[in-house]
């Protein structure tokens, strides 16, 4: 073959490496970077690799072009026979925040910021912006698209989830426990047995969809496993207070149980974030409002807090994910009634009305004792905070696009369970 007109694209130094597993893993990388139709130059001081890279280029559809004695050396030309990689990107460094910090919100440039609306449902746990090689294997993804899982306030949120993390074990002031009356300190163990039984619905139902969310959305994954996190701490916080006084655990009904298992059930992501973070951890953190304001003691109320303050996060990320896909999709309010009208079909076998044990416990704490008179004053308050949870879902759901008719039909019906 003539070698006039012959000019390299790419060159590769393999100095004294011989023919085997290291020679041809760096040969064929190099051809992944060189286009089709393009030159690949090796360098060698090895001759003997000239009959091996011959049958390797055959098996791998690569034309071996010749062999030059270069003296010391050899140089051996192959025609790249398959088409090369897309290029990574290089050269892009990120801007600085004041004092040097770089967040989540600073990384969206070159091929990182380019978030698509349908992510391929063939990328496996390739990074966003990573280049991948053909032939990755179906996942089995089934939220692919940006609608089924972003929130405009998603990133805002994973920077404050990070900042506010908070220790069940070191951030609470448990010596600060006072022996409390028999009856307040089982009202307490009683609703931290109920807030800790809710949390295990609002740690599981995000974990099971995880493995579901394309990878082409990390954000939101990584959002997820904050609130993962948050709830794990406050199942810990709650049992533990729960544990500290020398009360314990105390009853679960079947009524909440059923509740939370409508949730688990729940398939559909969209629907599932609606009835979640929007009208049950919204309900909820009215729950810990009511807690935080009652609370018979200084620990009690630095526990419901902290975890209001996660639980306000969740709302919003429950929030700005359902306003974002009704701004796109006005039509998907009608998923939000079915969801209702769902899990209300669900639960009409349950016994109806509140659970009664968390009812009492409320009502005592209230009140701020079980006689008589502490206890009417209890179920009053109770009956006040019934009322502003019904109101709080109103808003939240006139938030997110509902009209008033629709707010107010689902706020009604919602179970009296809370979550």
């Amino acid at each position: 073959m003539d070698v006039h007109g012959l000019t390299p694209d790419r060159q590769l130094d393999l100095g004294d490496i011989p023919a085997g597993p290291d020679l041809f893993l760096l040969v064929r990388n190099a051809l992944q970077r060189t286009e089709q139709g393009q030159i690949l130059e090796l360098i060698s001081t090895v001759p003997q690799i000239k009959n091996d890279l011959q049958s390797w280029c055959r098996l791998h559809r690569h034309r071996f072009l010749m062999a030059l004695d270069g003296g010391d050396h050899y140089r051996f030309l192959i025609r790249s026979g398959t088409a090369a990689l897309d290029k990574p990107d290089w050269g892009i460094r990120l801007p600085l925040r004041k004092g040097g910090k770089l967040d989540i919100r600073d990384w969206f440039e070159g091929r990182v910021g380019e978030l698509r609306e349908h992510a391929s449902s063939y990328v496996g746990f390739v990074p966003r912006g990573a280049v991948a090689e053909p032939g990755i294997p179906d996942f089995g993804f089934t939220l692919n698209r940006k609608d089924d899982v972003w929130s405009d306030n998603l990133l805002d949120l994973y920077e404050q989830a990070k900042a506010g993390q908070w220790n069940a074990t070191e951030d609470i002031d448990w010596e600060a426990l006072p022996q409390l009356p028999e009856d307040l300190e089982w009202a307490v163990c009683q609703i931290m047995t109920f807030l800790a039984e809710n949390e295990y619905s609002a740690l599981y139902i995000p974990a099971k969809f995880m493995a579901r969310i394309n990878p082409h959305y990390i954000e939101a994954l990584m959002y997820l496993s904050t609130l993962i996190q948050d709830e794990s701490r406050h199942i810990e916080a709650f049992t533990k207070r729960a544990l500290a006084g020398g009360g314990g655990l105390q009853y679960s009904s079947t009524l909440t149980e059923r509740s939370l298992h409508s949730l688990f059930i729940q398939e559909d992501y969209f629907k599932s974030s609606f009835l979640l973070h929007v009208l049950g951890e919204g309900t909820f953190l009215d729950l810990l409002t009511f807690i935080e304001q009652h609370s018979p003691d200084p620990v009690t109320r630095q526990v419901v807090t902290l975890a209001k303050i996660d639980e306000g996060r969740h709302v919003a990320y429950g929030i700005g994910h359902v306003r974002h896909i009704l701004q796109q999709h006005p039509g998907m309010a009608k998923a939000l009634v079915e969801a209702a009208d769902e899990r209300n079909e669900y639960l009409n076998g349950a016994d109806a009305g509140d659970n009664s044990h968390v009812m009492e416990a409320l009502a005592i704490l209230a009140g701020g004792g079980r006689d008589p008179g502490r206890l009417k004053a209890g179920f009053i308050q109770v009956g006040k905070l019934k009322t502003v949870m019904y109101e709080h879902r109103v808003q939240r759901l006139l938030q997110i696009g509902l009209d008033r008719e629709t707010a107010e039909a689902i706020s009604k019906s919602h179970t009296p369970n809370f979550m």
